[in-house]
């Protein structure tokens, strides 16, 4: 039988159809600030797409408190072209020293203007609440404010988390990822009281403390959540120094596997960790040094594979997020007072390999410690009286290139380069480096060629050797932009 769909429509058919569409486009229009209600039902909606979606723009900074330099370091944070703002600000015990007191926000008077400035550069604040008062904490064995809350207690806890989300997601703040401690996966024997971090680890304990902490999600997350309905609950970074047990140190890497195992998944949205490797004036990549995570991939990588194998051992998968990280000088080795020049093309070298392979791994943010330079390891971006180091140039071009980018995959140009290949909107990236420190030469098909720099946005000249480009690359990350 022959088909039908050119079949010429009856005419009573088009006149129908031509009377529907005069009554659509012959609508009056609706007055200043009202919507007509029949133009309304014939509107039509299509689905919105943007590149921005998701979090094409992933790389961020903390920076230390310092009042009067609020504004120097938003401007710093929108120059380097960051998202992220991680802000270790809420102090429970400030606000709230006494039981019952009422809380006192007068405390946290800089965070609002740190905020306020988050909001109007465009910047996603990313807040820390740590400190709990003493009358909320274990106590054991010395009383310290980094302890791990009481059980008795956890109700107290999630009415204040209720209290500070509330305030703080209003849009003069704009506060939607809350971050439940700092690096929890430590036993406050091993560090002096009142630290910014720990301390909700127990030596003794199989799951070092996890499952407490899982057992405090289940009460306080969904208070957050009723506060905001946007708001995501972040653990505190993980610091998982190690993938294995000690004799004196326990199994802190079983942290998350105890918070799992009290039905702690279902009431965090995000799961972050730190990764600190150290320089020693020993040249090589500092990530893949030698380590007990040097068989997981290193530093970076290795903890987020390993992570994800924890997760996915309970069948659950969450985002990772590498919310602090850098390169510190090894405060054992001599010269790191002052570090010399080599450290700090190191810092910058292993900021964009880094951030490049952890991105490979579908992590979603990196958070550098820190912008402003107080001492610890030689870590700023800027040094003490504020000038950029090197490493801040890389950064900064690292965003330039990757921001509003997606990961694409490994690209293969010799055994003795590591490379990774990004999509952007109208072309792709691909970020090379030697594996070592002799020079090799990338080809690229002239044809795709579009730009080449070097770690800090210096333009590259390729040598034209037909049909090819060819562009020399070091230890230190290069940049190819190339057609899609």
């Amino acid at each position: 039988m022959k088909s039908n769909r050119h079949r010429r429509l009856p005419s009573t058919w088009l006149l129908l159809m031509l009377t529907i569409l005069l009554s659509v486009l012959l609508v009056p229009g609706p007055l200043p600030g009202q919507a007509s209600a029949q133009a309304e039902a014939y509107r039509l909606y299509l689905p919105s797409v943007s590149f921005d979606s998701g979090y094409p723009r992933p790389f961020g900074v903390e920076w230390l408190k310092a009042p009067t330099l609020v504004q120097t370091y938003t401007q710093h944070a929108d120059n380097l072209g960051l998202s992220w703002i991680r802000l270790h600000r809420v102090s429970w015990r400030a606000v709230q020293p006494n039981e019952g007191d009422p809380y006192d926000w007068s405390v946290l008077s800089t965070l609002e203007a740190e905020l306020v400035a988050a909001r109007e550069a465009g910047f996603t604040p990313m807040v820390i609440v740590h400190h709990s008062p003493r009358w909320a904490t274990i106590n054991q064995p010395f009383a310290t404010d980094c302890g791990a809350v009481r059980a008795d207690k956890f109700q107290a806890f999630a009415d204040f988390m209720s209290a500070l989300v509330t305030r703080y997601s209003q849009p003069q703040f704009n506060v939607h990822h809350w971050e439940l401690g700092n690096e929890p996966d430590v036993d406050p024997i091993l560090v002096p009281t009142d630290q910014v971090f720990g301390c909700w680890g127990d030596i003794n304990d199989p799951y070092y403390g996890g499952r407490h902490y899982g057992e405090m999600l289940k009460v306080v997350s969904p208070a957050i959540k009723a506060a905001d309905s946007h708001a995501q609950v972040i653990n505190g970074g993980l610091l998982l120094d190690r993938p294995v047990s000690s004799p004196t140190q326990g199994s802190p890497h079983r942290f998350l596997e105890g918070i799992l195992l009290a039905g702690g998944g279902p009431h965090l949205d995000i799961v972050a960790y730190h990764a600190y490797p150290s320089y020693t004036g020993e040249t090589g990549d500092a990530d893949l040094a030698a380590h007990l995570w040097q068989p997981w991939g290193g530093w970076t990588v290795g903890k987020a594979r390993f992570l994800r194998e924890v997760m996915a051992s309970f069948g659950i998968s969450k985002p990772l997020l590498l919310n602090e990280t850098a390169l510190g000088c090894n405060p054992d080795w001599y010269s790191c007072n002052p570090p010399p020049a080599a450290f700090f093309q190191a810092q910058a070298d292993y900021l964009v390999r880094t951030f490049s392979r952890a991105r490979s791994e579908d992590v979603i943010g990196f958070v550098w410690y820190s912008l402003n330079e107080q001492g610890w390891r030689s870590t700023g971006l800027l040094d003490e009286t504020g000038v950029p180091r090197p490493v801040y140039w890389a950064y900064q071009q690292l965003a330039i290139q990757l921001n509003r980018s997606v990961y694409e995959g490994p690209v293969a140009y010799g055994s003795d380069v590591e490379a990774y290949s990004f999509v952007r909107a109208r072309d792709r990236v691909h970020v090379a480096w030697s594996l070592d420190y002799n020079a090799d030469t990338i080809s690229v098909p002239q044809s795709a060629f579009v730009a080449a720099y070097d770690r800090d946005g210096t333009a590259l000249t390729p040598v034209a050797v037909s049909p090819y480009y060819q562009v020399n690359v070091g230890f230190s990350p290069i940049y190819l932009v190339l057609r899609k």
